[in-house]
């Protein structure tokens, strides 16, 4: 059995980090335990083991995902910018080959299908479609770490799908469906 790590991003009940807040006062936070809540729920049916945590200590996050023992560690974020045109869904990996890249390519792949109107902010030409940065999370679990960017919160029409039950139940079935494929991919 899989031990899936969900890491809904920002504070627990938005204090002291809500994260980016969107036009209509939509939290990033909130948003987050509601999709990493119902990922959680659906591996579970699919037969892993999962442990949804958030918190606003990186430090203490990837201590608990690494004294688990995690196989993976999903990090679940909306993405924010200044210009409200802004669109989108992304994935982010640590630097290099790794095997969080074949995690994040499952991962799109459903969330692409999901939302076909979304663009992908990546570059699928390469095989690969998460963009890599030296983050914390992903750069201190043990277990390959994505971060997902649902979609832009600060851009109206993406916030409106963040708030939705169904928004969030479908990105929530995209990252679970992503995660299951690439376990039977590894097996």
């Amino acid at each position: 059995m899989a031990k899936i790590f969900i890491n809904p991003g920002h504070a627990p009940e938005g204090y002291p980090d809500p994260g980016a807040v969107g036009p209509s006062g939509l939290r990033e936070s909130d948003v987050a335990v509601d999709v990493g809540v119902m990922v959680c729920v659906y591996l579970r049916s699919a037969g892993s083991e999962v442990i949804v945590y958030q918190s606003d200590s990186l430090p203490d996050i990837c201590h608990r995902a690494n004294a688990w023992g995690a196989d993976a560690v999903v990090s679940i974020h909306c993405n924010s910018f200044s210009a409200p045109s802004a669109t989108g869904m992304e994935i982010w990996t640590s630097r290099g080959q790794t095997r969080a890249d074949s995690l994040a390519t499952y991962i799109m792949a459903q969330m692409a299908g999901e939302f076909p109107t979304l663009p992908i902010r990546g570059d699928w030409s390469d095989g690969d479609v998460d963009k890599e940065a030296g983050l914390y999370v992903l750069n201190n679990t043990h277990a390959p770490a994505v971060l997902v960017e649902l979609a832009f919160i600060s851009n109206p029409d993406e916030e409106a799908i963040l708030a939705s039950h169904e928004g969030k139940r479908m990105f929530a079935a995209a990252i679970a469906r992503g995660v299951t494929d690439w376990q039977v991919a590894a097996q």
